[in-house]
């Protein structure tokens, strides 16, 4: 048996021994020692590993050739090493017993079983529906018992890992039926956990009293709300916890965390738009059906004919912009080039009822392309508003035209 130094205080150091023997052969060896097995059962043993030998040398393969059976034997030791081990806690000790009465076949069985109800568990975050097909369960049992052989403390960590994920999972449907959608819907989708749970995460965040799950439209609301909310918590959530089992509760827990402290600076830094049109880089981060991206799509297109007429193709440009926001601001029909008489018009109606911010927010929501909302919302509200009134305000007409002249677009010759 190897032996190996380990640090045990300051200065000194102490002989540990590492046993790497597979655990069924440790307990074979325990047994042996202190007599619990003896010869007559090492006899029954030789017999039992020779027939399971053969059978999963065929059940894999062909029990005809040298390198089949030598895999086998190895696999058998892996699946029976599994079982005692699991059942015994790792300890050899109360493994012995279990070895002294069970057959390998019943113990190679019992080890083959816990790998499968293993594979039952879902392997990605992906919802998707079951399935459990005999050809996957084969390649499993193949890796984890002879090409990548699976070790007791990997099969627990394994297990953990799924039935963690398993929570994860119905977290998903149990959050997305509170909002209409159900398991077969979802798993038809094959959409990742953390979509669902975020779409369902901002709802609860943004509204006081939910609607349901959003439209690619409704999103950009609720964005918005998002985006200006300070107390960070989730209306009904904790009336809801008390429906769920410990194991969900951690994996809700889990994502408000990873809400507050991942999805929610990504919402603040970034556009709705952005968001739902750039579907490569957010992607699985919120739940939208297809049809609600493919309206988004019909909607923008037609927001970029009427904007591209109404801009005259130049909706880029600021001066141009600047014209479109002060005609309609002061109730005039938006055009891509102000004429001298239209800046007289501006100036006197801004004089009689000053500005529409009203018009200009439904003029941006409603007619402006999304690439260019956010822009120009910050061009009117941070800019160009304040700057308008301030020149607007004036009884000199020269002065204001001058203004007008250089901020807009104009279709007439300064002085």
């Amino acid at each position: 048996m190897p032996l190996s130094v380990s640090d045990s205080m300051p200065g000194e150091s102490a002989l540990a021994r590492i046993d790497n023997r597979p655990f069924f052969e440790r307990v074979l060896a325990h047994g042996l020692d202190t007599g619990l097995i003896g010869d007559a059962r090492v006899d029954t043993l030789k017999r039992e590993g020779a027939k399971a030998i053969v059978q999963l040398a065929a059940f894999f393969g062909t029990a005809n050739l040298r390198p089949e059976l030598e895999a086998a034997r190895l696999r058998l030791v892996t699946l029976v090493s599994l079982a005692l081990e699991a059942d015994a806690g790792g300890r050899p000790e109360t493994a012995v017993s279990a070895l002294a009465t069970k057959s390998l076949l019943t113990l190679s069985k019992s080890g083959a079983d816990r790998l499968r109800a293993l594979m039952k568990l879902p392997e990605h975050d992906i919802l998707e529906p079951p399935s459990h097909s005999a050809e996957a369960e084969k390649a499993a049992l193949a890796r984890w018992t002879f090409d990548e052989p699976i070790s007791f403390a990997r099969y627990l960590a394994e297990r953990r890992s799924r039935e963690n994920r398993q929570a994860l999972h119905e977290l998903s449907y149990w959050l997305g039926g509170k909002f209409g959608l159900d398991r077969d819907h979802l798993q038809s989708a094959h959409v990742p956990c953390d979509s669902i749970i975020n779409s369902v995460l901002l709802v609860l965040f943004a509204e006081k009293k939910p609607k349901g799950l959003f439209s690619a439209e409704r999103f950009r609301k609720l964005h918005a709300a998002a985006c200006k909310k300070r107390k960070h918590d989730f209306s009904l959530l904790e009336d809801w916890r008390a429906e769920i089992t410990p194991a969900m509760r951690r994996q809700l827990d889990q994502a408000c965390q990873r809400f507050t402290e991942q999805v929610l600076p990504l919402i603040r830094k970034h556009e709705a738009v952005d968001m739902l049109r750039e579907q490569e880089r957010f992607s699985g981060l919120f739940f939208f059906d297809a049809a609600d991206i493919d309206e988004l799509t019909h909607h923008d297109k037609a927001r970029e004919k009427t904007w591209r007429k109404i801009t005259g193709g130049k909706g880029e440009h600021t001066d141009v912009q600047c014209t479109v926001l002060l005609m309609v601001a002061t109730g005039l029909e938006p055009t891509p080039s102000l004429r001298k008489k239209d800046a007289v018009q501006i100036w006197r109606n801004f004089t009689t009822s000053g500005f529409d911010d009203k018009a200009v927010t439904d003029f941006i929501e409603n007619l402006t392309p999304f690439e260019y909302q956010a822009d120009i919302r910050r061009l009117w509200q941070d800019d160009l508003a304040d700057e308008a009134r301030l020149n607007l305000d004036n009884e000199d007409q020269d002065h204001v035209l001058a203004y007008l002249h250089d901020t807009c677009r104009a279709g007439w010759k300064a002085g």
